[in-house]
Order: C-alpha cells, then sequence, then structure tokens
C-alpha cells in the first residue's frame, strides 16, 4: 500500500507539470481568440474578412457550432462586396468543414456553388482544392462514379501542372474510391503508385495514412501478415504525435487483421480501442465501421443480444449520415444473427432490404458509368503522348463535331417533346370523342329500353380500359422524357468535363472562341433539360402540406439571382404581406416566384432614358393569395398574349430556356389550384399576377 502511494507522489510533479501545459495552451488560444474579436469589432467592411477566417481556424474541431457561423459570417461579407477570390475561398472552407462534420450533402451544395465562380475566374489552385472536397463528399454517400469522374479531372489538373505532391494525393484518394467499390486490386496500385511518388521527392504530408490505407487493402486480399507490416510502418511515422485519425484506422486495421487471423480477443481490443477515439473525435463513419466488426463477433460467439444492440447502433448511425455501405453490411449482418438464432422471418426482412438497398447502390447502370469514365481517362492518358499540330488539328474537328452532335441531340430531344404533346392531345381527344359516342349510346339504349342493364356495363367496362389505357401510355411518356432528358445529360455532362479542362489547356485563340461557344451551348441545353426535369416532377409530384413563408423565399430568389448578377440601376421593391397564414408545397410556389422574377430582370429595358424597375407584391383577397410582378422592360412583344404560357413559346430572343420557363410557372400554378395571366398596365408596364385558392388543395400525383 505505501509503495502505491509513494508511486504516486512520484508521479505528482508530472500530473501538475502535464496540467500547466495545457493550461497554459489553453490561456494563450483564448488570449488569441480575444484578440481577434477586438480587430474585427475595430474593422468594417471587407477588412473583417481575414480575422474572421483566422477566428473559424480558432474554433473548428474545438466549437463546432460558433466555427460554422463564423464562417458563414465571412462568406456574408464576401459575398456582399462581391469579392470573388473571398467569396470562393469562403464557400470552399465551408464545404471542407462541412465534409469533416459528415454533412457531406450540404459539402456537396456549397462546394458546386464556389467550383463554378472559381472556374469561371480561373482561379485554378482553389478549383483543384474543390474538385478534391467535392469528390469525396461524394465518396461518402456512396456515389462512386461521380466521385471517381471528379477525381479524375482532379488528377488531370494535377498532372498538366507537373506537381508530384498534388497528384500523390489525387492517386490516394482515388484508390480510396476503388475501396469503397470493393475493388481492392486497382486500389492497392493506386495507393502504390501515390507511396512512389511521396518517397521519390520525400513526402510525408498523410504518409503515415497512406501506410494504413496500403494496410486495410491488404487485409481485404486476405494478405494479413503484410497488413500488420504496414499499419506499423504507418504508426512509425507519426510516432507519438499521431492524430486521432491514424490511431482510428490503424486500430481499426489491426482488429480487422486479427478478426480474419482469429484471434478474436485482440480483434475486439483493437476495436473498441478504435471505437472509443471514433466516439471522443465525433468520426461517425469509423464509430459504425467498429460497431460493424464487434456486431460479427459477438455473432461469432453466439451473444445475441450485444450482437443485436451494437449493430442497431451502426444501423442509426448509418441511416442518420447516409453510410450506404454501412447500411449494406449491417443488414446483412442482421440477417447472420437471426438466421443463427433460428429466427427465419426476421432474418427474410433483413437479407431483403440488404439486396434492396445493395441494388440500388451498385446497380448495373452505376457499374456501366464507372466502366465509361475508366476508358474516358485511359484514352485521355494515351492522347498525351501525341502533342502535335496535327492532333491540334484533330481536336478541333472533334469539338466541331460535337457541335453537330449537340444541335442533333437538342433538335431530336425537342422533336420528341414536341410529339409525344401531340400523341397526348390525340390519345385525349380519343378519350373525349369515345365519351361522347358511348354518352349517346347509353340515350339510345334508355329510349329503346331493350337490356339496358346488359349494354349499359359492357360500355362502362371499355370506358374505363380506355382510362387504364390512357394513363398507361401518359406513364410510358413520362418515363421516356425523363430517361431521355437523363440519357442526354450524360454525354453533355462529359462534355462540359471536356470543354472546362480545354479552357485551361489550350492557348490558340481561335480553338478557345469555339471552346467558349461550346461550353455556353451545352449550358444552354443543360438549362433546357432542367426545366423539362421540373415539368415532370411537376406533373408526377404530390403536393406538400406546409406553412408558406413569402418573404423568405423571395428573399432567397433575390439572393440567388444578386449571385448570378443584377443588371445595372435596376430598382427592385418588395410589398408582401407578412401576416399571411397559407399552407401549400413549398416547393411549387417557389418555383412560381422564381421564374417569375427571374423573367421579369431577364427582360429588363436597358435603355439609358428609363430607370428600371420590378415590382413584387403578395397580398391577400377574398380568401385567395394575389401574386403580382411588374416590370418596365422590354414587354412582350410578337406573341400573343394567351399563348406565351404555352410550352416552347417565346417572348424574346433573350430567352436563353427555349421558351419552357412561363409553361412551368402555369403547371405549377394549375397544380396548386390556382391561375396565371398576362396583361399590360395602364402606365404600359408588363404585369404577371397569379391567383391561388387559400385553402389547401390535396391532389396526389
Amino acid at each position: 500500500m505505501y509503495e502505491k502511494i509513494f508511486y504516486n507522489l512520484k508521479r505528482l510533479p508530472i500530473i501538475l507539470a502535464t496540467l500547466l501545459a495545457i493550461e497554459t495552451v489553453s490561456y494563450a488560444q483564448q488570449s488569441k481568440i480575444d484578440s481577434l474579436e477586438k480587430v474585427i469589432q475595430s474593422k468594417s467592411g471587407l477588412e473583417t474578412f481575414e480575422p474572421l477566417v483566422d477566428l473559424f481556424i480558432q474554433y473548428a474541431g474545438k466549437e463546432n457550432d460558433k466555427a460554422f457561423r463564423i464562417i458563414q459570417r465571412a462568406s456574408e461579407v464576401a459575398l456582399k462586396f462581391g469579392d470573388s477570390a473571398k467569396i470562393v475561398r469562403a464557400q470552399r472552407i465551408t464545404g471542407q468543414f462541412l465534409n469533416k462534420q459528415d454533412r457531406s450533402k450540404e459539402a456537396i451544395e456549397v462546394l458546386l456553388e464556389c467550383l463554378s465562380i472559381a472556374k469561371r475566374n480561373d482561379f485554378r489552385s482553389e478549383y483543384k482544392i474543390i474538385l478534391n472536397n467535392l469528390a469525396l463528399a461524394h465518396t461518402v454517400l456512396a456515389e462512386y462514379d461521380k466521385a471517381l469522374e471528379i477525381h479524375f479531372q482532379s488528377l488531370t489538373l494535377r498532372e498538366m501542372d507537373g506537381n508530384k505532391s498534388e497528384i500523390s494525393i489525387s492517386l490516394n484518394n482515388i484508390g480510396f474510391v476503388y475501396f469503397k467499390l470493393k475493388n481492392y486490386k486497382t486500389a492497392l496500385e493506386y495507393y502504390q503508385r501515390s507511396l512512389v511518388l511521396k518517397k521519390e521527392i520525400n513526402d510525408e504530408y498523410d504518409l503515415d495514412r497512406l501506410y494504413i490505407n496500403i494496410g486495410l487493402c491488404y487485409n481485404q486480399l486476405k494478405n494479413f501478415t503484410e497488413a500488420q507490416r504496414y499499419f506499423t510502418e504507418g504508426f512509425k511515422v507519426c510516432g507519438d504525435n499521431c492524430n486521432n485519425q491514424t490511431v482510428i484506422e490503424g486500430e481499426f486495421g489491426l482488429g480487422v487483421s486479427n478478426y480474419f487471423l482469429g484471434n478474436f480477443s485482440k480483434a475486439k481490443i483493437y476495436f473498441k480501442k478504435s471505437h472509443s477515439i471514433s466516439q471522443k473525435s465525433g468520426n461517425k463513419r469509423f464509430e459504425a465501421e467498429n460497431l460493424m466488426y464487434l456486431g460479427q463477433i459477438y455473432s461469432d460467439e453466439s451473444n445475441r443480444d450485444s450482437a443485436l444492440l451494437v449493430l442497431s447502433r451502426c444501423e442509426q448511425i448509418a441511416l442518420k449520415n447516409g453510410y450506404n455501405e454501412l447500411l449494406i453490411s449491417s443488414y446483412r449482418e442482421f440477417a447472420d444473427v437471426y438466421n443463427h438464432t433460428k429466427e427465419f422471418e426476421k432474418a427474410s426482412y433483413y437479407q431483403k432490404k440488404y439486396i434492396a438497398l445493395k441494388d440500388s447502390v451498385i446497380s448495373g447502370a452505376l457499374i456501366d458509368r464507372l466502366a465509361k469514365i475508366q476508358t474516358d481517362f485511359a484514352e485521355r492518358e494515351n492522347k498525351k503522348i501525341i502533342a502535335d499540330k496535327e492532333e491540334q488539328i484533330q481536336r478541333q474537328r472533334s469539338l466541331n463535331f460535337a457541335i453537330i452532335i449537340i444541335a442533333i441531340l437538342a433538335s431530336l430531344l425537342i422533336f420528341v417533346l414536341y410529339r409525344s404533346n401531340r400523341v397526348k392531345k390525340k390519345v385525349n381527344q380519343a378519350l373525349s370523342d369515345a365519351k361522347a359516342i358511348i354518352e349517346d349510346q347509353n340515350r339510345q339504349l334508355l329510349s329503346s329500353n331493350y337490356n339496358l342493364d346488359k349494354e349499359l356495363k359492357e360500355k362502362n367496362t371499355e370506358l374505363e380500359k380506355a382510362n387504364e389505357s390512357l394513363l398507361r401510355v401518359n406513364e410510358e411518356l413520362d418515363n421516356f422524357i425523363y430517361k431521355t432528358s437523363h440519357d442526354i445529360r450524360g454525354p453533355l455532362a462529359s462534355l462540359k468535363g471536356m470543354c472546362n479542362v480545354a479552357l485551361m489547356d489550350v492557348k490558340d485563340a481561335l480553338a478557345l472562341n469555339y471552346l467558349k461557344k461550346l461550353d455556353i451551348t451545352a449550358e444552354k441545353l443543360n438549362t433546357i433539360l432542367t426545366r423539362l426535369l421540373i415539368v415532370n416532377q411537376i406533373n408526377n409530384s404530390a403536393l406538400g402540406f406546409e406553412k408558406i413563408d413569402f418573404v423568405g423565399i423571395v428573399n432567397d430568389v433575390l439572393m440567388l439571382e444578386k449571385k448570378k448578377g443584377l443588371p445595372p440601376r435596376l430598382k427592385i421593391k418588395k410589398h408582401i404581406d407578412d401576416s399571411i397564414e397559407f399552407y401549400s408545397d413549398k416547393e411549387f410556389v417557389r418555383i412560381i416566384l422564381e421564374n417569375l422574377i427571374d423573367n421579369a430582370i431577364k427582360f429588363y429595358n436597358d435603355s439609358n432614358r428609363i430607370e428600371p424597375f420590378v415590382d413584387i407584391t403578395i397580398t391577400e383577397r377574398d380568401q385567395y393569395i394575389t401574386i403580382k410582378v411588374i416590370d418596365n422592360g422590354i414587354g412582350i412583344s410578337e406573341v400573343h398574349p394567351d399563348k406565351i404560357f404555352q410550352m416552347f413559346s417565346r417572348a424574346s430572343e433573350r430567352s436563353e430556356t427555349g421558351g419552357i420557363g412561363l409553361y412551368i410557372t402555369k403547371t405549377a400554378t394549375e397544380k396548386l389550384g390556382g391561375n396565371v395571366h398576362l396583361k399590360t398596365t395602364p402606365e404600359g408596364h408588363t404585369e404577371f399576377f397569379v391567383t391561388i385558392p387559400l385553402a389547401p388543395i390535396r391532389v396526389m400525383a
């Protein structure tokens, strides 16, 4: 006992020194935070941006909610003053932060927004980092085809720049995608290529993590001895300074090795250590990974209750964070546990969930897309060898051919949509004629009083069949439009990706001119396709039911317009009754407002003699919501007002959506039970007004 007391007294100075060091670090950090907050208070406008970013860095990883609010504030400052470089930087940091917080879907939205700004302003360094983070977010969501395509774009840019350190990062990330696709041999090839580059330039950045990744690959390839060697190398690189992520993945990998070698007791120790650190550091993915393997061990030990407990926790984490691969594995393990305990009904239930989710994530279409992405990348690698005049001429020919193909595809799509509308009208007319004929025959049968009941039932049966046939035709047409739009968007996206890379690479002025025209044409077609898909969505969606915040929706739409760039001198007036109590479908209301406001801004009057304006009024009157958007723009010319809401009817050459915007507005309004009209005010201004009944309309898709 005395020896123990003496031992603890000997350790006391060490403990006190450690506590003092922690307190010193904490004090220094708080001092820096106080200093930054004083700097922010003393400055104004754009001068607050850099201190806000520095303050975010101090809070990130410690007080994440506060850190997120600070970087959002920095982003708002950059947006307010229109500084493109700072907008991109703030939004890129926000995307990286959301990725680390396992908020991948939000990260993708933010990163896509700043990606287009970085591309437009040729911020190449930021562009590469954004691509990398965007691909990582898609990987976490098991959207492997998108992740791989973006990683290959990033690798292409980094190879063009010749930065071996950046190239090694891209190779490692591509290896990780193949690892998640369970293509472990290909994953190992990319990891080894990354390792060779790091050794060649003596780059130790994330070297420990790379060793761990290689070890995890060898685990899956059943070479557990080699796997443990790489885990040991990884821990040796970072020594006593290993970060939490390295320890989490390394301990997890050692757990997997020992599990498959039959050392369950050792494996359990490694998994529990990795799980504990994952919980403390908020790493939900590896918290779930460790729970998955602990569930397998408990199942092998016939410990049913413990197995189900950890698997349930794993399933909750996977569902909440969108970890589809882990969710698939958890369903498989649930089925195995219930099979062992002969609870076959529950086992069958989870087996069905496993098959359904696996088929949706790793589908045949996904495999085809991945094969195409890899083929495109391999083709690009081969073409890099040729760098002479003949290649430039061939590239120009290919671009011209691509322009022709896009034009043909666009024409084909428009023709298909036009024909489908014609067919729908003919079918509807045929149904109307059939109804008229049946009604006439019924009247004749009533007057003749001959076998009335039998004849009437037969005609009603025919009518029902005709209705069913019409529904099938309409559904097939909608599916055809939806699939055709998606099929065209695939090659269109690939073409835009080629244009983006080429715009950064090609220096010839004539070629750049063609490329820019091709990129603009592709973007316009992409906009048309998006609008057509919205039409399809409106026609086939059930109405939502929630309170509508008109002020918030209008502000969001105007913020989007501001990002796209508002015309000079344009004044926007808002008259919105904020006391309106209205419940309806938020997305349909947003579609109506977004199209009307966008139209008013797009067709503004650019004459120097006129002060352009857009007036937005939303009121409640006589049990109706009235939305008015008035502008003094160029007006509606050469098109009859009654036809302006028809598909493909264009009011001006400025229209970039092929005359679909107002058709979408009308479709969404009618879905809500309302009406939309166009008129000219006594002052000669253009007025679009929408009326929607205050009582909610319940309509099923």
